[in-house]
């Protein structure tokens, strides 16, 4: 599409783009609907580029305008995703090892390795594609996914093909780029109250904690800096691990642990003998529900047997008799099966104890209580293939870490309604070893300005950022008792 063919007022836009300077920030996974995507890259994509913002603007005419829309060198496609300056980096080639090896570093706890690239068309017989940032399993955010998808479509095709140089993609490859948008997301529970900013606010927040919550801490942090002028980041906002947030919790380090666990134990017992008598148990605020099937990142625990056993399924109050220290289930009868299953011996195999995931399992089934003497313990990868080579064996872990062929049970809570894991259960809870993602503080210690983030992460506008976290949002209950919670220890 020719300059002179643009609509007058985004011809005037593409000849003079906003100051990035005196921008207001594109905070990652910013979901204003209302707003056009950002984008900034390689020179070769502007041309195409411009044509689909045109074709947006015309079937989108109330969205606002970018907040950066800059197309001038390659060499800045990987830094704008790395640094998330803006939403998308289209580039006309393949980005090089040492471009996406920072991504490493960048996004440690969300297992985003490489951007997704999705392939728009082809310039100069080269793909044309664009660059985004998506966390495993988790949805793009809705302004980028309308963006590409409007781009695939066979209006965007045509304004691509329009483009000097340009060509567009073959019916079949188009489809194979849409499967890349997919992802489920959790629906946002609209009784979530919004945030109401406190006048006057001022200060700094240090948070040292989990590597899996860092993108959602920054994402967080970056809005609630627009919504409160007055705040910043403080001298330490660190988030190499939950360990690290727990010690700097126990030294006065930090303002805020995030913490992708639950509290183990010893950690308990290292509390109380750091702090004076009555403050026996840090401030818990949960803000997310922990994912399904997010590899190495806080996800529901899946209960696994062999393809070849029968059970249908297992209730709580089963599978904590199976693994406590003294059990009364010890054979696959007792649960129900009949025929050869009946006398068969359950051999139980667990990822070390020490793990995040055992530890998790040792506290919401058994209640802090040992473990069954007979469990067999292996790092994950030998438990799943184990699992795979006992027909009699039942195990446990996130779904990711099962091996092919092992089947997750249904699992049914107190109500005794067995409930299989899968991501609609796992969002809303309905799946009975979900777990959460928390905020843990020192009692005490809680300034005015921390209290209003955590207002802020359980609002409606907090946790419509946790949707494309990897992790889940809470329901409006939950968030109510959370700010209950908050409220009873900041009077």
């Amino acid at each position: 599409m020719r300059p002179s063919a643009l609509p007058a007022a985004l011809a005037m836009f593409l000849a003079s783009p906003p100051a990035m300077a005196d921008a207001q920030p594109e905070c990652a996974a910013d979901q204003l609907q209302d707003r056009i995507p950002s984008s900034q890259g390689d020179g070769a994509m502007a041309r195409a580029m411009d044509g689909l913002l045109a074709l947006h603007r015309s079937r989108y005419p109330q969205a606002a305008a970018p907040l950066r829309w800059s197309h001038r060198s390659d060499a800045t496609a990987a830094g704008t995703l790395i640094f998330e300056l803006a939403d998308m980096a289209p580039v006309a080639r393949d980005f090089a090892p040492t471009e996406v090896a920072p991504y490493d570093h960048q996004f440690r706890g969300d297992m985003m390795k490489r951007p997704l690239m999705i392939r728009i068309g082809s310039v100069g017989g080269r793909p044309a594609w664009i660059a985004v940032n998506k966390r495993p399993d988790s949805p793009l955010p809705g302004r980028v996914h309308r963006f590409v998808e409007l781009a695939l479509s066979m209006e965007g095709q045509r304004a691509i093909a329009n483009a000097p140089g340009f060509a567009a993609l073959e019916p079949a490859l188009i489809e194979t780029e849409r499967a890349k948008l997919r992802g489920f997301a959790a629906p946002l529970d609209p009784a979530l109250a919004p945030y109401r900013p406190a006048p006057g606010l001022s200060g700094s927040i240090r948070s040292v904690g989990s590597d899996g919550m860092k993108a959602l801490l920054d994402s967080w942090m970056c809005r609630f800096e627009i919504l409160q002028p007055g705040m910043r980041r403080g001298a330490r906002w660190e988030h190499f691990g939950t360990l690290n947030g727990f010690h700097a919790l126990l030294v006065g380090e930090t303002d805020i642990a995030p913490m992708g666990r639950e509290l183990w134990p010893a950690e308990l017992a290292q509390w109380r003998a750091a702090f004076a008598e009555g403050t026996g148990h840090p401030v818990e605020i949960a803000v997310a529900r922990g994912g399904f099937n997010t590899p190495q990142r806080t996800s529901a625990q899946a209960i696994f047997v062999h393809p070849s056993n029968p059970l249908g399924s297992i209730r709580l109050d089963q599978l904590r008799a199976i693994l406590r220290e003294n059990p009364t289930i010890t054979r696959w009868g007792q649960l129900g099966l009949t025929g050869e299953w009946a006398d068969r011996p359950i051999t139980i195999r667990i990822p070390p104890r020490i793990a995040p995931n055992a530890m998790s399992m040792q506290i919401k089934v058994l209640a802090g209580s040992a473990w069954n003497p007979a469990v067999v313990e292996a790092p994950i990868a030998d438990t799943a293939k184990a699992l795979t080579g006992d027909p009699a064996a039942i195990g446990f872990g996130g779904l990711e870490e099962g091996a092919p062929g092992l089947r997750a049970l249904p699992v049914a809570g107190a109500d005794g309604i067995a409930v299989p894991l899968d991501a609609v259960n796992a969002s809303t809870g309905r799946y009975p070893l979900t777990r959460y993602m928390y905020i843990r503080l020192a009692p005490g210690r809680i300034a005015p300005q921390v209290a209003a983030f955590l207002r802020y992460i359980l609002s409606r506008e907090g946790q419509e950022r946790v949707r494309y976290s990897g992790y889940f949002p809470l329901t409006a209950a939950r968030a109510r008792a959370e700010l209950a919670k908050l409220e009873n220890v900041t009077r």
